[in-house]
């Protein structure tokens, strides 16, 4: 086997073959709600005949079933997948990073200079101290001089020079002191100068390669395009604005990615696919149905004897029926191109792409839930009638005049549809919710009561200078028992009864005028049999 292997490499045609190991980046990106797609794109100059590329550098976790390679200007033969025994990666470093390291340098060196002078002023203090000493030893010797002015002049000596020697140990301490005071600012260059390095070169991460062989029938310039896909996801994040009548929706995309790989400066589309979504439509199942006697009731059971229950014909086992969910889909879905390349680090970074903005006209007006609020609240209702959907988005950020109110989740709008998004309190219009007569009746000695009635009224008051229209938004009981009846009358009469389909929710559309009060009264009548309790 080993001499057959041996004399298969020695072919003139196996001779032929070269190797080409490239280097690559990721060029484009396409995010998906849950996994990205990653597109590499290599340009190299080949001579013809059968060669054998190889492509180290690819994230690790690549799955190798949703691997593709395209060629232009070659015939693709194999492709060989590796996860071990790779090449070992390429160690020049970026200009960026070569600054980084040059930067840390330069703090270190700018560091260690400091600690000198520091240093030599703390022994300038030490040797002006230690002349102090040997001065103060001096008019301690013995062997002093014995005439007056000798003396004289020896003490004034050794006064003036420990003078001297006390004021330059001082400036040395001081200038020591000033030197320690420039330490803390060039330990922060040092550290933020190692945090950028850390910032540019994160932990290597294992890597796998691809192994291409392919046929070049003339030399010329061989493009290889290859395609994997990542764990990736995005979401959309809305700033709305409102203006006036204006409501301007500022659309961006939050992108994070567990690749393994930094994508620099790629070409970034977002899809609103999600490749994991259901393809196919789903299997519907007979519906078997069945007759049978009644169950006996418990006592019956117990009665039953052994010898009954022996005897009883064996049931069938009961066919079970799993219903799928169901599914909706919008469409095809949309494609959004960032407008400019677009960095994401691997596991760090949460990268904010702006994407455009959408300008609708708004209708303003108030909505006011007087029996749980005190104030009213502005809204604003709109009519998405751009050709796509307005996406779901868990951050949304509103904006009144510029001023910034809160955050709140984005419902999805299908094209076409109208949505209707709240602005904060109207602290002009005030709220109110009295309940002006409750009463329950009872009828015979012992019996429970059976009888309900209550009257209650709402207050709508502008305190401001603007005329309002409100809506107002109130429920009534109703009844889902033929027993239980339930009679109600407002005044005025709702202009909406059921409003959103929510059974009793009744909806007045109001104007209130500056400086006005507006009232709504609404009665409610229940009745039910004696020996009932109302829940």
């Amino acid at each position: 086997m080993r001499l057959a292997f041996a004399c298969l490499i020695l072919l003139p045609g196996a001779a032929l073959a070269d190797t080409f190991t490239l280097t690559s980046t990721p060029s484009a990106v396409t995010v998906y709600a849950g996994a990205g797609k990653v597109t590499r794109e290599i340009s190299v100059q080949l001579p013809a005949g059968r060669h054998e590329v190889i492509l180290p550098g690819l994230p690790r976790s690549v799955d190798p079933q949703f691997l593709r390679v395209g060629l232009d200007g070659a015939q693709l033969g194999t492709t060989q997948f590796r996860r071990d025994a790779v090449l070992p990666q390429p160690t020049g470093d970026s200009g960026a990073i070569q600054a980084a390291r040059d930067a840390i340098k330069a703090a270190e060196r700018a560091l260690g200079s400091l600690d000198d002078r520091i240093r030599e002023a703390q022994l300038a203090a030490v040797a002006a101290n230690a002349k102090s000493g040997f001065l103060g030893d001096l008019g301690a010797n013995e062997g002093l001089p014995t005439d007056v002015d000798s003396l004289r002049a020896l003490a004034q000596m050794i006064g003036t020079e420990t003078l001297n020697a006390a004021q330059d140990a001082l400036a040395a301490e001081r200038a020591a002191r000033r030197l320690n005071d420039e330490r803390p600012d060039l330990e922060r260059d040092l550290k933020d100068a190692r945090a950028a390095l850390a910032a540019l070169t994160p932990p290597p991460e294992e890597t796998s390669q691809l192994t291409i062989a392919l046929q070049a029938a003339a030399a010329g310039e061989v493009t290889i395009t290859l395609s994997y896909l990542v764990q990736a996801t995005w979401e959309p994040v809305y700033d709305v604005y409102l203006s006036g009548d204006t409501l301007d929706l500022k659309r961006g995309a939050m992108v994070s990615q567990w690749s393994g790989e930094n994508w620099q400066e790629v070409e970034l589309t977002l899809s609103t696919f999600a490749l994991d979504q259901q393809t196919r439509p789903s299997d519907v199942f007979p519906i078997p149905r069945r007759i049978d006697e009644p169950a006996p009731s418990p006592k019956a059971l117990m009665r039953s004897t052994s010898s009954d229950l022996s005897g009883a014909a064996m049931m069938e086992s009961p066919v079970m029926v799993e219903e799928a969910a169901t599914a909706s889909f919008d469409g095809p879905g949309v494609l959004y191109t960032a407008p400019a390349p677009v960095t994401v680090a691997s596991d760090v970074d949460a990268v904010r792409v702006a994407l455009d903005t959408l300008t609708f006209d708004a209708r303003r007006f108030a909505r006011a839930a007087p029996r749980y609020d005190q104030t009213a609240f502005l809204m604003a209702a709109f009519k998405n009638e751009t050709q796509e959907p307005l996406l779901a988005s868990g951050s949304a950020s509103l904006y009144l005049d510029n001023t910034l109110l809160g955050g709140m989740y984005f419902d999805q709008v299908p094209a076409g549809a109208e949505v209707t998004l709240p602005f904060g309190p109207i602290e002009d219009l005030r709220l109110s919710y009295t309940i002006l007569d409750q009463s329950e009746g009872d009828r015979g000695i012992i019996s429970r009561s059976n009888a309900k009635s209550e009257t209650t009224r709402m207050d709508i008051q502008n305190i401001g200078q603007n005329d309002w229209t409100v809506e107002v938004i109130a429920a009534v009981p109703y009844a889902v028992q033929e027993d239980l009846e339930i009679e109600w009358a407002a005044s005025p009469v709702p202009d909406l009864r059921d409003m959103d389909d929510k059974r009793g929710v009744l909806q007045w559309n109001t104007d209130v005028a500056a400086g006005a009060t507006a009232q709504i009264k609404i009665d409610v009548d229940m009745q039910w049999p004696e020996g009932m309790v109302l829940r």
